[in-house]
């Protein structure tokens, strides 16, 4: 097969952006979070949304990409990539691209994100007539599975940053509604999402209030009333967070994101993953360990520091 020296083109300034597909991979995630508004509608899955609020998904992915990557307008398409007209397409399905009749032949992003499989498929093809199946009544057409080979795949079936609510089994979802919007139901958010990133939309699903990252945070939030469980909270940018959680091999949080963890002090030579904090040396909690309150700890995570760390999520 004769190589498309525009398609490498482009797909080569795209990895350029952006090698390891993290950001492109957090547009999907925040477009997912955008459409929900858990905030407002404690949504948190594409089957809770209309079916015309569906049907625009893709458009915010394109406005997203754009803004976020500052792709230029295209002349006849939707941006300029490396010197080329490209059009920008999102689909649910893989192979459910629908092609319109100006990009047929023309070069053309193909974007896909599953949020219930936590998967993503990024790629760009030149739309040739060869490769396409015959039109529907509005002249456009779809990538025949037979050829969806010819797509030069930058990302094939990637993880996207999880939809923790999502993730939660519908006992757990049950057990976080049956408590008052708020605090306390961020607070069980966390219990049943131990060693799990928990992301900022199910948080905001889970509080349904103004400000809901407030109610994950100390002074009255579900850090305060889990500390007597011997929960930790580990959170954001903050880098004595990040560091902990990485020695107890959990996810590493991010801005807007935290890692629950019920812990105990860890005994000497413990062969199980411990992390020191304000000098206790803890590992994860096991059935019949006695329960501490980790305040202190939490507080340690959080502080202000003079190395200049970033300021406290909690």
């Amino acid at each position: 097969m004769t190589t498309d020296i525009a398609v490498e083109q482009v797909v080569q300034h795209l990895l350029r952006l952006d090698p390891d597909g993290s950001r492109t991979s957090q547009v999907l995630r925040e477009t997912f979070d955008q459409i929900y508004d858990g905030q407002r509608t404690g949504r948190f899955s594409f089957d809770q949304l209309a079916k015309t609020e569906r049907t625009h998904i893709g458009s915010l992915v394109e406005i997203n990409l754009q803004r976020h990557f500052n792709f230029e307008d295209g002349n006849h398409l939707d941006f300029t990539i490396a010197g080329h007209d490209v059009d920008a397409k999102y689909s649910m399905t893989v192979g459910g691209w629908m092609i319109p009749i100006e990009a047929q032949g023309k070069l053309c992003m193909l974007l896909h994100a599953n949020d219930a499989a936590a998967r993503w498929n990024y790629g760009v093809v030149r739309a040739n007539l060869e490769i396409l199946g015959a039109p529907n009544r509005d002249q456009k057409r779809s990538i025949l599975s037979a050829h969806l080979g010819a797509v030069r795949w930058l990302f094939k079936n990637a993880p996207l940053p999880e939809n923790t609510m999502l993730l939660l089994s519908d006992e757990d979802r049950s057990a976080i509604a049956s408590y008052p919007a708020g605090s306390l139901r961020v607070a069980e958010l966390m219990r049943r999402a131990e060693g799990r990133l928990v992301n900022r939309s199910s948080i905001e699903a889970a509080a349904q209030q103004k400000d809901s990252m407030k109610r994950v945070r100390a002074n009255g939030g579900a850090a305060d009333m889990l500390a007597p469980e011997s929960y930790l909270l580990f959170g954001g940018t903050r880098r004595r967070s990040q560091a902990a959680a990485a020695s107890l091999a959990l996810p590493v949080p991010t801005s807007g994101t935290f890692v629950p963890l019920k812990v105990a002090v860890a005994e000497p030579r413990c062969p199980e993953p411990t992390a020191v904090i304000n000098g206790i040396r803890v590992r994860k909690w096991r059935k019949g360990d006695p329960v501490f309150n980790t305040a202190s700890l939490t507080r340690w995570l959080n502080a202000p520091s003079r190395a200049g760390l970033a300021s406290p999520d909690i």
